[in-house]
C-alpha cells in the first residue's frame, strides 16, 4: 500500500458561517493523502495505473469551488468521500482543510479540520415480517446501491423464517447484505435505522412484528460495545435467519470475538437444535 499526497493546494472559495463568507471567496488550503496500491505503477511507470495527482488536485478545487459548505469539518469531509467516489482504487483519504483567514481575532497560522474516510466490509442482516416484506427489503436495498458511502453492495438469497424471540407473529423474509461502506460503526448505525424509519418502522416491543430490521452483524474485524452499538452482533451465533443467508456471503468470516467461521457458527448452531 502507497500513498498519494498533495500538500499545500490553496484554493480560493466561499466557505463560511458569516453572510460575508458566502460572496466574498476567501483562502483554503488543502492537504490530502489518498491510500492505494502503487505497486503496479511502480512497476509498469504508467500513469494509467496509478491515480493522476493532477486529476485529483482539479477534481479538489472545482469541488471546493462549485459548493460553499457553513463549515470546514462539512468541506473537508465531503472531499474526502467525494475522492473515494471519483477514484474507485483509493482504499482511504485523508483530508486536512485549512483556513489561514479564518474571521477570528489574535494573531495565528490558521484554523484546520482533518477528515479521515476508508472502505471497510461490513455484513448488515434485513428481515421483515409487516406489510410488503420484499419490497422493504427491496427499498433497504436501494438505501444501500444509491448512497455514495457504500459501494460493491451484495445480498444473498431471501429465506422465508418463522419469528424468533416468542413475541412476533408473521413469518419474515430475511436476507444478509455485503458491502464496503466508509462510514464509521456510529455513522452505520445511523443510516441503518434511518432506513428504517423510512419503512415506518415502529419500535412498540422488544423482538416485535416490524416492517424493517436492519442489523449490524460485522463491521471489518471491529468489536464495538457501546450502549448504542454492539458488533459483532450479540446473538448472531443463535439466529438460523442470520447465520444461513450469511454463510451465503462469507462463510469463510471469522467472527472476530468468537474465532470461528460463519460456516463453523452455523454448523455448531445446526448441531443444537
Amino acid at each position: 500500500m502507497g500513498k498519494i499526497i498533495i500538500e499545500g493546494l490553496e484554493v480560493t472559495a466561499c466557505h463560511g458561517v458569516n453572510a460575508e463568507e458566502k460572496v466574498q471567496p476567501q483562502r483554503f488550503v488543502f492537504c490530502v493523502e489518498a491510500e492505494a496500491e502503487i505497486w503496479r505503477a511502480a512497476r509498469t511507470d504508467s500513469v494509467d495505473d496509478t491515480v493522476s495527482y493532477s486529476t485529483m488536485k482539479k477534481k479538489i478545487v472545482a469541488f471546493a469551488t462549485q459548493n460553499s459548505f457553513d463549515l470546514i469539518e462539512t468541506l473537508a469531509d465531503r472531499t474526502a468521500l467525494m475522492l473515494l467516489d471519483e477514484f474507485d482504487s483509493l482504499s482511504g483519504v485523508t483530508v486536512t482543510v485549512k483556513k489561514p483567514d479564518a474571521p477570528m481575532s489574535g494573531k495565528f497560522d490558521y484554523v484546520a479540520v482533518t477528515a479521515r474516510r476508508q472502505w471497510t466490509r461490513v455484513y448488515l442482516a434485513l428481515g421483515s415480517n409487516l406489510g410488503d416484506r420484499d419490497g422493504y427489503l427491496d427499498m433497504a436495498m436501494d438505501s444501500l446501491q444509491g448512497d455514495v458511502r457504500f459501494r460493491r453492495v451484495k445480498e444473498s438469497a431471501r429465506i422465508r423464517t418463522a419469528p424468533y424471540g416468542g413475541v412476533a407473529k408473521g413469518e419474515f423474509v430475511n436476507s444478509a447484505v455485503e458491502a464496503d461502506t466508509c462510514c464509521s460503526p456510529s455513522e452505520l448505525l445511523d443510516f441503518a435505522h434511518g432506513v428504517e424509519a423510512k419503512a415506518h418502522r415502529e419500535r412498540k416491543e422488544h423482538w416485535g412484528d416490524r416492517t424493517l430490521d436492519v442489523d449490524v452483524i460485522f463491521f471489518g474485524d471491529e468489536v464495538v460495545y457501546t450502549d448504542e452499538l454492539k458488533v459483532p452482533h450479540p446473538d448472531m451465533a443463535n439466529r438460523r435467519f442470520v447465520l444461513e443467508p450469511l454463510a451465503e456471503l462469507a462463510p469463510h468470516f471469522v467472527h472476530p470475538a468468537l474465532g470461528r467461521t460463519v460456516k463453523e457458527l452455523l454448523e455448531e448452531l445446526e448441531e443444537r437444535e
